[in-house]
């Protein structure tokens, strides 16, 4: 396994990092321990879920994983998530017309309601292109009635915690 010397810390010790393909050479997460809830219909900041990341390379990729946990205050609510790059929706499914496109989502097939609360993952390899401070964040919406992030739609003495985590990948 080679290591490639990338300058140094600001404490004067060495950066080492693989140069193999397929590497993580950084990883930035944030875990969300607080409760979110929304009742708007268009995409609004899941608020504490986004995380920035500074790619070494251009040609590297960045790993975006999540777990995300999420209620709605009855069966009938839909609630939409979006994976966002800086301002830019990525990981968007194919839709035209009435369809919604969207990173995922929890529907009333999924028995959504407020008694319970559904853990939703998230796994995207995006390619950034760039070498500039990149943020990666989650938005959500509701089709009606109200989402809400780790906890129950019923009432709040049920609670969870969600993250998301960004990892640069050595580009193969």
């Amino acid at each position: 396994m080679a290591l490639t010397l990338h300058g140094t810390r600001s404490d004067n010790t060495d950066i080492l990092t693989p140069d193999f393909d397929g590497a993580i050479i950084q990883c930035v997460s944030t875990t969300k321990t607080d409760t979110f809830s929304t009742t708007s219909t268009s995409m609004t900041d899941l608020t504490g879920m986004s995380v920035s990341i500074t790619p070494v390379s251009t040609s590297n990729k960045i790993l975006i994983t999540g777990n995300i946990f999420v209620s709605g205050s009855s069966t009938s609510a839909l609630v939409i998530f979006n994976l966002v790059r800086v301002s830019t929706n990525i990981s968007i499914s194919t839709g035209s017309g009435s369809v919604d496109s969207t990173t995922f989502c929890d529907t009333d097939g999924m028995n959504l309601n407020e008694n319970s609360t559904y853990s939703q993952n998230l796994n995207f390899l995006d390619s950034p292109s760039s070498t500039s401070s990149t943020t990666y964040k989650l938005q959500m919406r509701v089709t009606q009635g109200t989402g809400f992030v780790n906890r129950r739609g019923l009432n709040d003495n049920v609670r969870a915690v969600s993250t998301i985590t960004a990892m640069e990948v050595v580009a193969w």
